[in-house]
């Protein structure tokens, strides 16, 4: 939906931003590295090429975060001169964030269902060890910490099920005034939605079906998992050590990518 709306820019989910935050200055330097990092940290396919990556990798972070957006609407065939907001989609390493909290950015957390987040980590391939209702309910946490240490005054919240009605709030937040849809040019969304079968629906209209996904849970593992839910509550705030624990894992997974294309 943002996607569609003039002057906005969505990028492909990606790490980068968070990555981009904790390199030394040497790694900053390294242009060549910093684009293998772009590909290597989006984890759905980016449209844009090595080469168009490369040449956004000058000046300073939020300068480097804003070309890549530019670039992605050269891209999908929108006018650059008519962006003023470029979104980032991110989920993996969202306890890194650092980087992007020195940014001027802004934070939107879209808040789910807890029981369709676990649903839906039984229909990709990605979402294999999250299937157990403990193992899930430490990581649902370690989110809710990350979330905790964003600012304030820089962060809205959304409830997924109340979504269209929220849109004129969100666009208010963002400063994007309401110019109806982009005349013209393609989805960045609809680009890599061609690479990836779990992304059938996104290019549609907003459809929710959360009630229908989450009576497909089998009624045993919703009550262990309500249960887990609950007594990991009060540890929330020492998550710190699972979040950094599992964004490692994402980190060293995004430097074995760029070893690859390195070599």
């Amino acid at each position: 939906m943002l996607d569609r709306r003039k002057g906005i820019i969505c990028m492909p989910e990606s790490s980068f931003p968070q990555v981009l935050g904790r390199l030394s200055s040497k790694e900053r330097r390294d242009a060549f590295k910093l684009a293998a990092l772009y590909q290597s940290s989006t984890f759905i396919p980016t449209p844009l090429t090595f080469e168009e990556a490369f040449e956004c990798m000058n000046g300073s972070d939020e300068q480097i975060l804003v070309s890549l957006g530019l670039a992605m609407a050269r891209k999908t065939g929108r006018d650059p001169s008519q962006v003023s907001s470029i979104l980032w989609k991110t989920t993996r390493t969202i306890g890194m964030n650092e980087g992007p909290i020195a940014t001027s950015g802004k934070f939107v957390v879209l808040r789910r269902h807890p029981m369709n987040v676990f649903e839906s980590q039984f229909r990709v391939h990605f979402g294999l060890h999250n299937r157990r209702p403990w193992r899930f309910a430490l990581f649902l946490q370690s989110y809710e910490h990350a979330f905790s240490r964003l600012p304030k005054d820089r962060l809205l919240e959304l409830e997924y099920e109340k979504i269209p009605e929220q849109m004129s709030g969100l666009l208010n937040f963002l400063g994007v005034k309401d110019q109806g849809e982009w005349e013209g040019g393609i989805s960045s969304f609809e680009k890599v939605a061609e690479n990836c079968s779990w992304l059938t629906e996104i290019t549609g209209e907003f459809n929710n079906k959360d009630q229908e996904k989450r009576a497909r849970l089998d009624p045993r593992q919703v009550g262990i998992l309500e249960h887990a839910i609950e007594l990991t509550s009060p540890l929330r705030p020492w998550m710190c050590f699972i979040r950094k624990h599992y964004d490692i894992k994402s980190l060293k997974d995004i430097q074995s990518r760029v070893t690859k294309l390195h070599s």
